[in-house]
């Protein structure tokens, strides 16, 4: 744009301010706006006035777990197997199943079975007499029923299955590579915090139609405690129950 001031005289001042003024205008025309990308940088500080700083503060805390397996109440038994077996202690840590005769079937049946389980003296190398064995009777410990994993949210009542008279417990361990049952004299019938102290729970299973009872191992999930089809044989733990062995029980007593 070619912008020519003329100045013409008698209006010296007024008309040289009208053209200073018409110049500045043209000027600001020429002018163009320069575009500018947007970048990143414009984005973060647009978002640094939007959020304010937030301040954590560090909590530090300790609590006691609550017990895997809280202890409510013992009760006692008598048991057998479903093929009328008793269980029998036949030596200080030996449990095995047999069918009990003369005195002792009586007993049982009467529930008065006796407290000293242990088999009166006989000649060495000669195998006690059935007839003076007397059946135990189990001590059962009971836990607070909870849900364990892999049941589909029903209630399992957690137990310890302890011989009455004696501090001996029934528990579930691994011997090479397969679980076996023994007997060990320990006191369980408190809160059990521990998981070592877990081969000592079995989770009772009962099945109100037939009246009977099954004891899956707590330590071993899918292993019962079992009796052998042949009598006066250990008491002992198994996969298939009731397949080769005895894993069905009826408990008297309740």
């Amino acid at each position: 744009v070619d912008v020519q001031v003329m100045v013409t005289p008698g209006h010296g001042a007024r008309r040289f301010r009208q053209a200073a003024t018409l110049v500045v205008a043209a000027t600001k025309m020429l002018r163009r706006p320069s575009h500018k990308d947007f970048a990143d940088s414009d984005l973060g500080g647009f978002l640094e006035e939007i959020f304010e700083p937030v301040t954590f503060q560090r909590l530090e805390s300790s609590y006691a777990g609550a017990p895997m397996y809280r202890y409510t109440r013992s009760q006692s038994f008598d048991i057998f197997d479903i093929n009328h077996k008793c269980f029998v202690l036949e030596s200080p840590t030996q449990l095995v199943a047999l069918h009990l005769q003369g005195p002792s079937a009586s007993r049982k049946g009467e529930g008065t079975a006796s407290l000293s389980p242990v088999p009166i003296p006989c000649p060495r190398g000669a195998p006690p007499d059935p007839s003076l064995l007397s059946a135990v009777r189990l001590n059962i410990a009971l836990y607070r029923p909870h849900t364990r994993q892999g049941s589909a949210g029903a209630m399992q009542m957690p137990v310890a299955l302890g011989i009455k008279g004696y501090k001996l417990y029934m528990s579930c361990v691994l011997s090479g590579t397969e679980p076996v049952l023994q007997l060990e004299e320990a006191d369980v019938m408190r809160d059990i915090d521990s998981a070592e102290l877990t081969r000592f729970i079995f989770y009772r299973l009962d099945s109100p139609a037939e009246g009977t009872t099954r004891f899956e191992s707590a330590a071993f999930p899918g292993w019962f405690v079992c009796t052998s089809l042949q009598p006066r044989q250990p008491v002992g733990i198994t996969n298939h129950p009731d397949q080769v062995n005895v894993a069905t029980y009826k408990l008297s007593g309740r």
